[in-house]
């Protein structure tokens, strides 16, 4: 028995979909809709729909605006699963999942961060220590950035 490949326009659709499902804005409170993907992007919220529903693959040009929306790279769409991108974007987006699970909120976009090992072990260790541990660790943090020059946790706009 022969194992096919699956063909790019599915595969595309499957992995994009699981990123709309799982990576948006936590102050939305819910997937981007095709609209404001095309928004976004600068793609018609019919192509999207195509792209979402596998009925075509996009050129790199419009990939590469999906993976900058997302925050991913644009091998996460149609590289293999054992692919060093694709692990590592499922790794993200399982940890979105799960601290949503939790009962945290979570801008999945920012979760391309992890990509770098350093800062991925760095988010494990805190994720595993008791809710009252973190705000601690986050103060150490905010002080470290402060004396190297990166500003506290703060991101208000500065003027």
């Amino acid at each position: 028995m022969s194992c096919t490949p699956e063909p790019a326009a599915e595969l595309f659709a499957r992995r994009l979909r699981r990123l709309i499902e799982v990576s948006f804005p936590a102050a939305q409170g819910r997937p981007y809709t095709d609209i404001e993907i095309g928004r976004h992007t600068g793609l018609s919220n019919q192509y999207v729909g195509k792209l979402r529903k596998g009925q075509s693959v996009p050129s790199l040009v419009n990939a590469g605006r999906l993976a900058r929306l997302f925050g991913v790279s644009t091998d996460y769409f149609l590289s293999p699963p054992d692919h060093p991108a694709v692990r590592s974007v499922e790794r993200d987006l399982r940890m979105v999942e799960a601290r949503r699970a939790a009962g945290g909120a979570v801008d999945a976009r920012n979760a391309g961060l992890l990509d770098d090992e350093e800062v991925r072990r760095i988010a494990e260790g805190a994720a595993e220590l008791p809710p009252a541990m973190r705000g601690p660790v986050r103060v150490v943090i905010e002080q470290l950035r402060k004396a190297v020059g990166l500003g506290g946790g703060d991101e208000s706009v500065r003027g």
